[in-house]
């Protein structure tokens, strides 16, 4: 990923080809991620680029199994986040490393 020594460097380049003008914004992921923490918006979307079509698929169904055997979407999200907050960083670092599917390495975890 670009640090903001390339950004600068490719900010120079853009003004040396006369487009110094356009509108940009530099974007820092880890404050990025803090704001989206923060959520002083008050933002209720989620939106993730899943980078495969399978991904996309995959992650609806399990969506879409939660709505339905909680039978409030709000409940199956907080069901949903509940899980995923319980699994220590030690665990999400160890499946991260396996090269096995996750389903195998959930008990080991």
């Amino acid at each position: 990923m670009p640090n903001v020594l390339d950004a600068f460097e490719h900010a120079k380049f853009l003004i040396e080809k006369g487009r110094g003008q356009e509108p940009a914004k530099l974007v820092l992921p880890r404050l990025e991620a803090q704001r989206r923490k923060a959520n002083k918006e008050g933002r209720t979307r989620l939106v993730r680029d899943l980078h495969s079509a399978e991904a996309y698929s995959d992650w609806n169904a399990e969506f879409s199994r939660y709505v339905e055997a909680a039978g409030d979407p709000n409940m199956a999200y907080s069901i949903m986040l509940r899980l995923l907050q319980q699994l220590p960083d030690s665990s999400i670092k160890k499946l991260a490393e396996d090269d096995q599917p996750i389903a195998e390495s959930l008990g080991d975890a």
